[in-house]
């Protein structure tokens, strides 16, 4: 069975996942992100050394928007020459404010749903974990039939196994809803919310996609009724919904939540061989030094290392989706002499990155007995979210 808890932690709305009783993912949210939300907003600030500016959406800070990545949606739905202070443009936020770093506005708007993310552009792309090229030819091709020639989508995972005529009913009504929030612009004030992104709970649940969720369980009333809210347009109904209440045992400490957040900020990870890794995250890189610790061999040496580090690849996998780490992943695992020792661990990772939500894969092993992995930054690392 696996389940979505959310509670809160430290001012902070926690989410996690839970696989047959073992904490899979963790994630932190703010209550009050305006990730994902489209705005009506005003440029502030045109700075062309960088080509950018900066557009006031109402909140606190403007957000960053590049000129480069962006063409720019007026928001009287017209033709502007050019660009000047006090235009109204539409912006949807793609990235929270990061320390002294502004959120970062992109007029590429984007609607997920639970097979599709379609999107202001004209480009398709197929979820990459869907292998059939049949498949992925089909359903590009339905892609190009169903939706207007101003927008493009991103057909995830979930298609892979959904009907055609259930994929494009969803296009169709994403692509709608696109429509009706660039008309609303052009009727709507200066700093007018077009669009609210659903809480990253709800967002998180078609994340995990093909890994259904069959439980979600949360201690707070009014997250359990926007679940309700959502469960009918999202698809989620045939989940089974808990509210928790029992003040004597609280919904965190049943699944150790504290200690697993803790435990995902720390250096080191003990594993239960006695082995443990030691995982830094650096500007450039995130660095995995697999060591034998309090382990203790039996006479065959070699296989106690392969047993030591196949243990170390499953835990080097869960730790990065608990960490939300990304970008190069560097492990240097404990050193096998044997070829097909090294071809099975690589064979491990592949299998366990396969079941990540997030997009994640096995890269090469260099001629130092370095293995490289990439995965993709959609959120914040957790110790980021703690900040």
């Amino acid at each position: 069975m696996r389940k979505l808890v959310v509670t809160h932690y430290e001012n902070k709305i926690l989410q996690a996942t839970i696989h047959d009783g073992k904490v899979t993912d963790l994630n932190l949210s703010e209550n009050d992100t305006v990730l994902g939300n489209i705005y009506v907003g005003k440029v502030a600030n045109i700075v062309d050394n960088i080509n950018a500016c900066f557009i006031d959406y109402g909140d606190k800070l403007p957000c960053y928007y590049s000129l480069d990545d962006n063409d720019i949606i007026y928001a009287d739905g017209k033709e502007h020459t050019k660009l000047r202070i006090g235009d109204d443009v539409v912006v949807q936020i793609s990235r929270d404010a990061v320390k002294t770093k502004n959120p970062v506005g992109s007029s590429e708007l984007t609607i997920r749903g639970e097979y599709s993310v379609v999107h202001t552009g004209n480009q398709i792309g197929i979820s990459g974990k869907i292998s059939s090229r049949k498949l992925r030819d089909d359903l590009k091709k339905l892609a190009k039939e169903t939706l207007p020639d101003n927008m493009g989508c991103i057909i995830r995972t979930n298609a892979a196994g959904a009907e055609h005529d259930v994929i494009k009913k969803e296009l169709n009504d994403l692509a709608g809803r696109l429509e009706q929030i660039l008309k609303a612009a052009t009727t709507r004030k200066c700093f007018s919310c077009l669009f609210r992104n659903p809480p990253e709970y709800i967002e998180n649940i078609t994340l995990i996609g093909s890994q259904k969720i069959d439980e979600f369980v949360t201690d707070d009333l009014d997250i359990f009724n926007v679940f309700n809210e959502y469960s009918g347009k999202k698809g989620l109904c045939d989940i089974n919904a808990v509210l928790y209440s029992n003040d004597n045992c609280p919904l965190s400490a049943i699944y150790n939540l504290k200690k697993e957040v803790e435990g995902a900020l720390k250096e080191r990870v003990w594993l239960k061989s006695g082995a443990y890794l030691i995982i830094q995250q650096t500007e450039a890189m995130v660095v995995v030094d697999v060591n034998t610790g309090k382990s203790v061999s039996g006479k065959d040496m070699s296989q106690h290392i392969l047993k030591v580090n196949t243990e170390a690849a499953v835990e080097t996998c869960r730790q990065l989706r608990l960490r939300n780490l990304s970008g190069i992943i560097v492990i240097d695992f404990i050193n096998m002499k044997n070829p097909d020792d090294i071809y099975k661990i690589r064979d491990v990772l592949i299998k366990e990155l396969a079941d990540d939500p997030v997009p994640a894969k096995y890269v090469d092993i260099t001629k130092l007995g370095l293995i490289e992995l990439t995965r993709k930054k959609l959120k914040r690392p957790l110790h980021e979210m703690l900040i």
